[in-house]
């Protein structure tokens, strides 16, 4: 009997994190989205597997001006890609599958173009050099600041 009330409860929770998840992302500026979406792509797209990537959590956003920088968290679902359904978030795919990787996207723009850096969590770290060229790291002038670290969401 213990066993699964605990089993219950246990299930509530998950049910619970899973719901907000997906409304944080309704909940999201419309600017953030449309960086976000991107991420989605380039990650649905460029995953070999036959299931679809989510939305999980913004890490981290900086905008200023026409800079922008956006970190995500990114998960494989138990939904099937669907093409007709396109890449973005998907209210019914929030249950990330198991065993499966995170991917952690940057998106931003540089001098000259934007980019869009997916990476699994555990490579992120192979990834710095690419994703410090992102505009928002640089005072004008060329000088490295950790002070946009600061800027508003």
């Amino acid at each position: 009997m213990m066993k699964t009330g605990l089993k219950l409860l246990l299930l509530s929770a998950v049910t619970l994190l899973v719901s907000a998840q997906s409304r944080n992302y309704q909940d999201l500026s419309e600017q953030k989205k449309t960086h976000i979406d991107k991420a989605l792509k380039e990650v649905n797209e460029k995953f070999t597997g036959s299931h679809h990537v989510a939305y999980e959590q913004i890490l981290d956003t900086k905008f200023r001006g026409s800079d922008y920088y956006v970190n995500v968290r990114l998960m494989v679902t138990t939904c099937t890609k669907d093409k007709t359904k396109g890449y973005g978030h998907r209210e019914e795919c929030v249950t990330q599958k198991l065993k499966t990787p995170i991917f952690d996207c940057v998106v931003c723009n540089t001098p000259g173009r934007e980019l869009i850096d997916c990476a699994r969590v555990m490579d992120i770290k192979n990834r710095e050099k690419i994703r410090n060229t992102c505009s928002v790291f640089y005072l004008p002038g060329g000088g490295h600041s950790l002070s946009f670290l600061n800027w508003g969401q």
